[in-house]
């Protein structure tokens, strides 16, 4: 079974969503943990700006009661992070196929804050290579994930929900413009240059923007992204001398800890001789104390400002709705096949292997022949063709009474029938 926990922009604001991110570092040591609690047989975490969410499975298909294992598993991680059970409020949760639809819809984007981000899919794929083929993730999650990026890719194909469409990275460069006016005369400053970062500086250069300033805590990556933008890289402690002479600030770093604080901000607010200051923080969790917003003369938004440019984003592709759902339902059947094949393999492969065991034991004891006789030969073959005959009539008849494997008690019930020695 399949399962998810997760909280986002539509269940909590980011006071709340940055408590519950799961870092690369952390995934081993919550398998271990879950695994122990409950006895988990995989799990993907995928955390973004807007999202933090895990996904899991047993280390069995069938589960007796799904409901009650989820609660507990959602108990565990809990306890893992010492949150209050208060925090549950805010969580959603799912089992089965509808853990399977979710993230079909978060990676086609169209669960995101900005319909029809491009950006998470980078995301996912980079939450799945954290547990690739390691002992962490499960066959059930491996295949649910690969069939989630063949949505994403069937949507992007096939409608034009993606085509244009904002990331959180360019609708912050949006909102700088809606604030501040004309981008060619706009000093930028992008605090971080990973993928976000670069994003952030790509999208000033395509708007027109003159001044693109790019500072990392490695250098050498500010300049790569500088040099691809025309850009000028400046190393991390510079940052708050370039912020003087800045009219935006974008934070797009994956720290654990606030970057800029009030006294620090209130300083550089003292040096800039009575003008305004625009800072956007994309980061969960925050880089910026959100106490910096009470400063005079600066402008603080974080990821939950960003519903200006949602709406927009949101009327130039709601009808391409419809046409992408219907994409995600018909992998989501394939999906579905591919499960209930799987919950049957168990009994299929018991039923294999008691045919070739009782024709392995019967043909040892069969002594009138010489065993290097051709009549033993054709005798054998002939006791090969009857197993799989009548393996393949049971397993018909399996796939049937079961209704390709969606009947879990029943396939439960063949499992128990055919699990004994000959």
């Amino acid at each position: 079974m399949v399962g998810l926990i997760g909280i986002s922009h539509q269940t909590a604001l980011l006071e709340i969503r940055e408590q519950l991110v799961i870092s690369k570092e952390e995934i081993s040591g919550l398998f271990e943990y879950l695994s122990f609690k409950c006895k988990v047989g995989g799990i993907l975490a995928l955390s973004t700006c807007n999202r933090t969410e895990l996904y899991f499975e047993t280390k069995t298909s069938q589960v007796d009661d799904p409901n009650a294992y989820l609660e507990k598993v959602t108990d565990a991680y809990i306890s893992y992070f010492k949150k209050p059970d208060s925090i549950k409020s805010y969580l959603y949760t799912k089992t089965g196929i509808d853990t399977a639809r979710h993230l079909f819809r978060v990676t086609t984007g169209l669960d995101s804050l900005i319909l029809g981000e491009y950006q998470i899919v980078s995301q996912v794929k980079e939450a799945f290579s954290w547990v690739d083929n390691t002992a962490l993730i499960g066959p059930e999650l491996t295949r649910m994930v690969q069939k989630a990026f063949e949505a994403g890719k069937e949507v992007r194909t096939r409608t034009s929900i993606n085509r244009g469409a904002v990331s959180v990275s360019s609708a912050a460069v949006e909102l700088a413009a809606k604030r501040l006016g004309c981008y060619t005369q706009m000093k930028t400053l992008t605090v971080g240059a990973g993928e976000t970062g670069n994003i952030v500086a790509l999208n000033f250069s395509k708007k027109g923007c003159k001044d693109i300033w790019i500072t990392n805590r490695t250098y050498e990556k500010a300049e790569q992204v500088a040099d691809r933008v025309g850009g000028i890289a400046f190393p991390m402690h510079e940052c708050n001398v370039q912020m003087k002479d800045a009219d935006v600030v974008i934070y797009t770093t994956s720290s654990s800890k606030f970057l800029l604080n009030k006294d620090c901000a209130q300083k550089i607010m003292n040096e800039r001789n009575g003008k305004s200051l625009l800072v956007i923080d994309l980061c969960n969790p925050r880089n910026v104390a959100q106490d910096v917003g009470e400063i005079e003369g600066l402008t603080l938004l974080d990821l939950d400002h960003m519903e200006e440019v949602v709406k927009s984003n949101f009327d130039k592709r709601k009808d391409e709705l419809g046409v992408a759902e219907q994409i995600i339902d018909e992998i989501l059947i394939e999906f579905d096949d591919w499960l209930n094949v799987r919950r049957m393999s168990s009994a299929i492969s018991n039923i294999t292997s008691l045919f070739k065991d009782v024709h392995s034991s019967e043909i040892g004891n069969y002594k009138k022949v010489d065993d290097d006789s051709d009549d033993f030969q054709k005798l054998s073959e002939y006791g090969e063709h009857l197993s799989s005959k009548y393996t393949r009539m049971l397993i018909k008849q399996i796939r049937l009474i079961t209704n390709e494997g969606r009947d879990p008690e029943k396939v439960k019930m063949v499992e128990e029938f055919f699990n004994f020695d000959v």
